[in-house]
């Protein structure tokens, strides 16, 4: 599939009457991406689906879990969480992390080499998780 907003939709209205989680979270992304990139004024990428992706999955995870807390029923949002894996970035593991992180502090010059020059490249790197970038910049340095 590709990552347009127009695809999205067009998935979509295909997929409404058969399948209406799925159709009410391929909304969800398009809408999420779509009030982005009008904010920003540019076009759509991939990697901004997978940025929105990536949010929503994170909400709905904290939401199940507030709702087991009160005893409510997670069916769909379990399904919705199925759904969105399919366009989560594909995570780095602990190595990659570590690599990735090494080439970005061996492209610095000595001086600039701190978190607040390294961290943004990070940020760039798909599949980074930002939750362990200090640690593995504190190991590195």
């Amino acid at each position: 599939m590709e990552y347009t907003i127009k695809s999205f939709t067009m998935e979509r209205l295909k997929v409404r009457k058969d399948d209406p989680v799925r159709s009410n979270v391929l909304l969800m992304l398009a809408d999420a991406v779509k009030s982005v990139t009008i904010e920003e004024r540019r076009p759509e990428t991939e990697a901004d689906f997978k940025k929105a992706a990536l949010k929503m999955y994170q909400e709905t995870k904290n939401t199940i879990e507030e709702y087991k807390k009160g005893s409510a029923s997670t069916e769909e949002l379990e399904a919705e969480l199925k759904i969105l894996e399919e366009f989560l970035p594909k995570m780095l593991s602990a190595e990659e992390m570590k690599a990735a992180a090494k080439k970005v502090i061996d492209s610095l010059a000595e001086a600039d080499r701190n978190l607040k020059n390294i961290m943004p490249k990070l940020k760039e790197i798909e599949g980074f998780d930002m939750k362990q970038a200090k640690a593995i910049i504190e190991g590195l340095l």
